[in-house]
């Protein structure tokens, strides 16, 4: 027992090790990016123009549209959440995504929606996770016409992209997939009529692709602060891979430094590494900032009567 203790210990040791080194390492291309490009940060920061805050409200639009796709995706998983309380939940709860691994996300969340059902909760994640997969990559589409990128992963991304149309031709296959593995579990009953519908998830899908808009605005209005230019559909392209990889990064807080990391790299293949960089790192931080703020609204929309269970 002792022995296991101690193998436990070891491993969660190594995990954060590598959680860090990962972290650190990102963060080190970044500013090696910056130094090659001789830019100085102070001087670029303070010289931006104002048009660079109202990447503000674009991720406030973002973090908007979140919590309605929520709202969609429990009604296709057989709950109808009043929407002042979506919007009370997936704020507050989004917050856990910075706790390393997605299952503080995932028990948050099931334990303040857990009203309506933990079962109907962890299916919303469920498709919540096919949906953002099937939106950014989508949204990555946009970078085929560059020629930085290579033929090979051109190729895998038209596939993942045809591929991830499949629950609009069948949400109700897809939805007995779901949740199939969960059934095999004995995780509840997973036996009843399926709900998700055409319409939900089509509805869904378009507010996922809109907030990807949203992010490509958010970095053009900072791009534009600091003096630069480029397409809005790369930049669309060029976050949601990076966004991608962070998310499939679990072990990390809420993809932090491989989402910056990649992010720069993508942006580097038609911008300045330095200003690349610069960006990145400002995305960032005024996304955490915007989180915390929807975070401290969020808790004001709640009420421990309307949270408990029936």
């Amino acid at each position: 027992m002792e022995d296991y203790t101690k193998s436990i210990q070891s491993k969660q040791i190594l995990g954060k090790f590598l959680t860090i080194l990962i972290i650190v390492l990102s963060f080190w291309f970044i500013y090696q990016q910056i130094i090659s490009s001789e830019i100085d940060v102070f001087d670029t920061l303070l010289n931006a123009k104002p048009i660079i805050f109202l990447s503000i409200f674009c991720l406030f639009g973002v973090l908007t549209l979140s919590p309605i796709i929520w709202k969609f995706l429990m009604l296709g998983s057989g709950a109808n959440v009043p929407y002042r309380l979506c919007f009370g939940i997936w704020w507050t709860t989004n917050i856990a995504k910075y706790v390393p691994g997605k299952v503080s996300l995932i028990a948050g969340r099931a334990y303040v929606a857990r009203k309506y059902g933990s079962r109907v909760v962890l299916e919303s994640f469920v498709w919540e996770l096919i949906i953002s997969i099937s939106s950014a990559v989508l949204a990555g589409l946009l970078l085929l016409d560059l020629d930085g990128i290579p033929t090979s992963t051109k190729s895998i991304l038209i596939i993942i992209g045809i591929a991830s149309l499949f629950p609009i031709i069948s949400p109700k296959l897809t939805q007995r997939l779901v949740r199939k593995p969960f059934s095999l579990l004995g995780r509840g009953e997973w036996e009843n009529e399926t709900s998700m519908t055409r319409g939900y998830y089509c509805i869904a899908l378009v507010l996922m692709l809109i907030s990807w808009i949203l992010w490509g605005l958010a970095h053009q209005f900072i791009l534009w602060g600091l003096g630069g230019d480029a397409s809005l559909s790369l930049l669309i392209g060029a976050f949601s891979i990076a966004w991608l990889v962070g998310f499939f990064a679990f072990f990390l807080p809420a993809g932090l430094g491989a989402r910056e990391g990649v992010f720069t790299f993508n942006l580097s293949l038609f911008l300045s590494g330095g200003i690349a960089g610069i960006i990145a790192v400002i995305s960032r931080t005024l996304n955490v900032l915007v989180e915390i703020v929807v975070f401290m609204f969020g808790l004001t929309m709640m009420s421990p009567e309307e949270l408990e269970e029936e």
